[in-house]
């Protein structure tokens, strides 16, 4: 097996940084949603299910 140069290491782990960015904003985004709306449904199907009505 051949060992990575730094700047190939380098590389792999700067794509988890971006896929770790996307994740807290999306995360961010639902939060916001149900921040501001009085009622509404986020999900993403077969994993995530989730709605709310204020009364």
């Amino acid at each position: 097996m051949k060992e990575l140069s730094l700047t190939e290491q380098c590389s792999l782990q700067g794509g988890s940084v971006v896929a770790t960015v996307i994740i807290y904003v999306l995360l961010g985004a639902g939060i916001y949603k149900i921040i501001k709306s009085t009622s509404g449904r986020i999900s993403i199907p077969k994993l995530v299910s989730i709605e709310w009505k204020s009364s």
